[in-house]
């Protein structure tokens, strides 16, 4: 009976979604009723039976409810406060069966909703993860509601579990605390296609019906964002023990890409591994020569450190959350100052700023934003007093979504302003935090007069965790929409890509031979030249997200469209008439060579064919 329910239940979701079953569409049986007599991995009741955990801390509320339509319940949880983590209010649904690493498994769950005072979506956040730390998670993935807030929405989450599981050893997540609203479920369920399917087939499969039709792109020239300093990577290698400053990875990327930022890792622990020992060899030297080369390109360059010694931050090497004892901020700026002298004295190199990474999550270091501004008090001074002109980037959080709360305080305490550089954080969490919470960010900048950089570029901080996801078209397609999300929110004027080295990589070091995400990477850097203007759009579909740029000079004008979904025609309304762009498409036949030209008509407008899951960017030819 739960097989037949099950198959019930999407073939309405479907009939509720197309007006049509699948037959009409065409689609194989198997793929929409949820396969052929597989078991499900969670219960498909579970979503009604089991209590939604955070109520009260969001002061929410949750109550099951009937829909003849969907041939039983629905779930519906009422968020009537913010919160600053998305999992602050969600239910959590324990796998029954078991599941092996490298499975395709299959999600599909009903939504609806809309954020409270508005016409906006409800948005939730689907995870599949352990249950246990280190909390490895398979899938994070965005759900976003109809914007007809009674319309129920069907949706399809596959994924390749990144680990082995038994009954209870991993979860389905649905987080509710994205933003004030009120949004149902119903529907939920997850199949284990184990390899009979590959992912991309299913990827492709859940959009295949799922077209945007015709979106219209207004570009409103008059209202200009952020100037826009450009793309950069990190390089931290040697932080991680590599004892050669440049591998094949950061070579090419040096080489082939517009690279006008560099993060380098500052490897304390190699550096002094014991008090007044400093050495300067293995990946301390490393780091040095790769700030070296940075400076020799005339690359602006963050020097940011993760682990310390253990004689200074004690515990255990790579352990998270250990706080660095106050009576020992002075050896640690010692050690700092030590390098900084080194790398300047005996090899001219130079950083322009300096951070720990993540203070505030504490992947190795962590500070709150009390003593990370006491840290500063007492280093900004013996900084510039040692001929430095070094500031400190403002956080260098883990996330954007609290990083207001975060650097708020820093930003406000005058005993240490002359000592701050630009506000900085790690777009991680860019595909599912709330807009309120990336637009915060813009808004610091502006009201404390600094850049935003974004010193972490990417969609997923687990993606380590799975098989060889880098070459995949998945990845380049996510990295596209985490850029675009970023840079329209929070007004960023930098992305750092992580990494622009054999860490999370954008080529294969075999050839080397460029991943789709490095032909996605070159496409978004055309559209962000350095010198350009970020311009206020609207996008009449949720569903695609745009942005466009103006300059550098007073003619040249670029966009790039991002298509998650099925194909359509994305019009581009309110561009310079007669101009000639060239347009590239990037999907997942090919990357960066289906190379076209069109003139922007008469009325301001270019008309763009987009496929399924594409990345199509625009640029005005300038001639000579």
């Amino acid at each position: 009976m739960k097989v037949l329910h099950r198959r019930i239940c999407r073939l309405v979701c479907l009939t509720a979604i197309f007006g049509v079953v699948s037959s009409v569409l065409g689609f194989p049986q198997s793929a929409l009723q949820g396969g052929n007599g597989r078991p499900g991995v969670i219960p498909d009741d579970a979503f009604t039976k089991i209590p939604v955990g955070g109520l009260q801390r969001t002061g929410s509320e949750a109550k099951i409810l009937f829909d003849k339509n969907l041939f039983g319940n629905f779930l519906r949880v009422v968020v009537r406060k913010s919160a600053t983590e998305t999992n602050a209010t969600q239910l959590t649904i324990p796998i029954t069966e078991s599941v092996n690493k490298g499975d395709v498994l299959d999600a599909a769950i009903m939504i609806r909703g809309a954020e409270t005072g508005t016409k906006a979506p409800a948005r939730l956040e689907f995870l599949f993860e352990r249950t246990l730390d280190p909390w490895t998670k398979s899938v994070t993935q965005e759900l976003v509601s109809s914007k007809d807030p009674i319309k129920w929405k069907w949706l399809h989450i596959p994924f390749v579990a990144a680990e082995s599981y038994q009954p209870g050893q991993a979860m389905v997540s649905i987080r509710f605390a994205t933003q004030r609203q009120t949004v149902d479920i119903g529907c939920v369920s997850v199949e284990n296609r184990r390899h009979e399917s590959t992912i991309e087939f299913l990827r492709e499969l859940a959009v295949e019906s799922d077209h945007i039709g015709k979106v219209v792109v207004d570009v409103n020239k008059s209202i200009v964002r952020q100037t826009l300093m450009g793309f950069g990577g990190d390089f931290c290698q040697p932080r991680y023990g590599s004892t050669e400053p440049m591998d094949v990875v950061g070579r090419y990327a040096l080489d082939h890409l517009n690279v006008v930022h560099a993060r380098i890792g500052f490897p304390l622990n190699y550096w002094v591994p014991e008090p007044n020992q400093y050495r300067d060899d293995a990946q301390a030297h490393a780091a040095i020569l790769a700030l070296k080369e940075m400076n020799r390109r005339h690359i602006p360059t963050v020097l940011t450190i993760w682990e310390g010694p253990g004689w200074m931050l004690g515990g255990k090497p790579e352990q998270s959350g250990r706080e660095l004892e106050p009576q020992k901020y002075q050896v640690c700026i010692d050690s700092i100052l030590r390098f900084m002298k080194t790398a300047k004295e005996k090899y001219g190199a130079t950083a322009d700023y300096f951070s720990f990474n993540e203070p505030d999550y504490g992947v190795n270091f962590k500070f709150t934003s009390k003593t990370l501004g006491d840290f500063i008090r007492l280093a900004g001074p013996q900084f510039k007093a040692a001929g430095f002109k070094t500031k400190f980037i403002v956080g260098d959080t883990a996330g954007g979504s609290t990083y207001r709360d975060y650097a708020y305080p820093l930003l406000t305490d005058k005993s240490i302003s002359a000592y701050l550089g630009p506000l900085g954080f790690h777009c991680w969490d860019g595909l599912t935090a709330s807009e309120a919470s990336y637009k915060a960010i813009a808004a610091l900048g502006r009201q404390f007069h600094k850049p935003v950089w974004c010193l972490e570029a990417g969609h997923d901080s687990g993606l380590w965790q799975a098989d060889n996801p880098w070459g995949t078209w998945e990845n380049a397609l996510r990295t596209a929409m985490v850029y675009e999300r970023t840079l329209r929110l929070t007004e960023a004027t930098l992305m750092d890509y992580w990494t622009y080295q054999d860490n999370y990589p954008i080529v294969n070091k075999v050839g080397p031979k460029p991943y789709p995400v490095f032909g996605v990477i070159k496409q978004m850097e055309n559209v962000c030249a350095p010198g350009s203007h970020v311009v206020a759009t609207q996008v009449s579909s949720d569903d695609v997200q745009a942005l466009v740029t103006m300059g550098p000079g007073k003619t040249r004008f670029a966009g790039m469209i991002i298509n998650p979904k099925g194909s359509g025609t994305v019009v581009v309304r309110g561009l310079p008439v007669g101009a000639m762009v060239q347009v590239v498409l990037s999907d997942k036949s090919a990357q960066g060579k289906k190379v076209t030209s069109a003139f922007v008509s008469k009325e301001g407008t270019i008309t763009l064919s987009v496929p399924a899951r594409s990345v199509v960017t625009f640029a005005k030819i300038v001639r000579g």
